[in-house]
Order: C-alpha cells, then sequence, then structure tokens
C-alpha cells in the first residue's frame, strides 16, 4: 500500500460529492452568490437590497441614460432616509441596540 499524496488538495471528494465553489457548468453556485454578498460593505449590501425592491442591477443602472440614473439615485437616496427615519422612529424596540449607559 502506499500514499501518492499527503496534505490538503484544491478539492475534496467524499462518496462522490465534489467541494468545489462552482457548478459544473460554470455558473456561480448559492454558496458563490452567498459569499459574494457577505463580501460586500453595509453599505452596498443596503444598495444592493433597495436594488432588489426596485427590480433593478447594478449593471441595468450602469447602463442607464444620465437622466434615468439621476431619477434612480434620487430614489436610493429617498430610500434610505426613509429607513433611516424609520429606524430612529423604532426607539421604544428592544433587541436592536444595546444601551451601554444604563
Amino acid at each position: 500500500m502506499s500514499i501518492s499524496s499527503v496534505g490538503p488538495s484544491s478539492s475534496y471528494a467524499y462518496a462522490g460529492v465534489s467541494a468545489s465553489t462552482s457548478s459544473p457548468i460554470g455558473e456561480p453556485t448559492a454558496k458563490d452568490e452567498f459569499l459574494k454578498f457577505q463580501s460586500k460593505s453595509p453599505a452596498e449590501k443596503m444598495r444592493a437590497m433597495i436594488l432588489a425592491k426596485l427590480g433593478v442591477t447594478e449593471e441595468q443602472v450602469k447602463a442607464m441614460s444620465t437622466e434615468d440614473r439621476k431619477k434612480i439615485e434620487d430614489k436610493i437616496k429617498d430610500m434610505i432616509k426613509q429607513q433611516v427615519q424609520n429606524d430612529i422612529g423604532k426607539k421604544g424596540q428592544k433587541g436592536l441596540v444595546a444601551d451601554i449607559l444604563a
């Protein structure tokens, strides 16, 4: 009996299950999408969620005319302001922020 290699390899397989990070046809997996989203800053995540609510992708925004892009950017700003105001209005809600001075 001989061991051909020792140590970690680039791809692990157990019972025919591969641990690769992309599907066999080259499309991103759910894990890839999750890791990509989690690597974003909080501001980028907020923007992505607002764009999703509006039904627009970042690529679509980039392809818009200057007028349309300004309209969508203004809409995003308004939605962020509304979200901040809603969060401030929830002072009585418990579990959101710890008051360390109390």
